[in-house]
């Protein structure tokens, strides 16, 4: 095969999605402002498929914005009953999949976020960590210290109040505010230093290399420590049901 018909070829991920008899190109298209009539050929063009998934994202970080500031959105992906935090989780999976990452670690910091407030913690977690494991230096460091702000309130909501101890300090030393996260646009102080990656403390397993966050860790950590905490609580319930004082009968 020569260079020229080489270039922009399906990776062998997104080739076997797309490969699916029940990939969902109409739905995809839509989302992304392609006509669905033309759908599969345009998501098989990467090129095409990577721009519109780039004007996509930056429509959703327009209209976000604009929603957040109690503003109507003046962008019709506005108009998806899923926005925005199930449009933003779609763009991010589009993203990934057609290697379209630039925009990634912003929408996913509001994706986390969404899901915070939302009492989905485990989600929030994972999404976290989405952020910065696409996060590129000095580009996202703001985002990245906001989404590392954000897990001190994830891991504070899971009742794991020493990592969020140990991780607020990691903050603080870095001259991160530890509200970042709360930032609609989030930004970083002059004295702040640079991202470092993401190194995790006090129990949480290590990263898998020098630099990126493990997503895979993240999310099964925060899985087993909930677990922890619903056997705890079933285990204080059950202690309850079978007490023998006597003012209980």
């Amino acid at each position: 095969m020569s260079d020229e018909q080489d270039f922009g070829a399906l990776t062998p991920s997104r080739d076997e999605a797309l490969a699916r008899l029940n990939f969902p190109y109409q739905r995809v298209a839509r989302r992304l402002g392609i006509d669905p009539g033309g759908a599969e050929l345009a998501l098989r063009d990467a090129d095409r498929a990577r721009d519109a998934i780039a004007d996509a994202s930056r429509a959703f970080l327009t209209a976000d914005d604009e929603c957040r500031a109690g503003r109507t959105p003046s962008s019709p992906i506005a108009l998806d009953p899923d926005f925005p935090t199930g449009v933003g989780m779609s763009l991010i999976g589009a993203g990934m999949l057609w290697e379209e990452k630039e925009l990634i670690p912003q929408i996913a910091l509001r994706v986390a976020k969404d899901h915070h407030e939302m009492g989905e913690q485990d989600l929030a977690a994972s999404f976290i960590a989405v952020v910065q494991e696409t996060a590129e230096p000095e580009r996202d460091d703001a985002e990245a210290w906001a989404a590392q702000s954000l897990l001190v309130a994830v891991l504070q909501r899971a009742g794991a109040a020493a990592q969020s101890a140990e991780i607020a300090q990691d903050l603080v030393d870095h001259s991160v505010p530890l509200e970042l996260w709360r930032q609609d646009d989030p930004s970083l102080p002059d004295d702040s230093l640079s991202w470092h990656g993401g190194a995790f403390v006090g129990g949480i397993p290590p990263r898998r290399d020098e630099r990126h966050l493990s997503y895979e860790d993240v999310h099964d950590y925060l899985d087993q420590l909930l677990a922890d905490m619903r056997r705890d609580e079933e285990a204080e319930g059950d202690a309850a049901g079978t007490s023998t004082d006597p003012h209980d009968e």
